[in-house]
């Protein structure tokens, strides 16, 4: 979109579509690591979607704003809040999943904004090394070596909370509770 130069009004949206698409891809991922006693694919894939198209939503704000300064002191509330809303709208939806399948999972918000904070900084270390004469192709590696990075760490930071999601889970159907069905 930026070499056709699109202008924000489209970019915009598109992001969000495009986050929603990333967001669903996670979630299948994720329910597919789950296991297909734990969670129902299709609420967990839309949960997830749902965050991510938040997620992108509020992250594309200050880029899309007219006139927004980040430099700016009075900028600094807004970045704060958004990035904290950014952080938790995936494990908030997911959230609302598991709340109904294991009890006292509120703990999946705290754990999953913690990995996406770190996780997220591999997305940002390019920056100070490319600009506009950066080439297409190279952009396009260290962006991809970038996702996968992130990728990997928040993948390897909830690993453990996704194994008590199942480990509760597994517990629950065998308590005498019902198991919980997926598609």
């Amino acid at each position: 979109m930026a070499l056709a130069a699109a202008p924000g009004i489209v970019v915009y949206p598109l992001m969000i579509v495009a986050g929603a698409c990333e967001g669903a891809l996670l979630g299948a991922g994720q329910s597919i690591g789950f296991g297909p006693s734990v969670v129902r694919r299709s609420s967990w894939v839309v949960a997830t979607a749902g965050g991510a198209a938040v997620a992108w939503a509020i992250g594309m704000l200050p880029s899309t704003i007219a006139g927004f300064d980040p430099g700016s002191p009075s900028a600094l509330p807004w970045i704060l809040v958004g990035a904290v809303l950014l952080l938790v709208s995936i494990p908030s939806l997911q959230w609302l999943v598991l709340r109904r399948l294991i009890p006292r999972s509120f703990w999946w918000i705290p754990v999953n904004s913690l990995a996406w904070s770190a996780g997220i900084l591999w997305t940002l270390a390019p920056s100070p090394f490319i600009d506009e004469k950066t080439p297409f192709p190279v952009l396009l590696v260290v962006y991809v070596l970038a996702g996968i990075l992130m990728a990997a760490t928040v993948a390897s930071l909830t690993g453990f909370a996704a194994r008590r999601v199942v480990e509760s889970a597994t517990s629950k159907g065998a308590g005498g509770t019902g198991a919980v069905a997926s598609e």
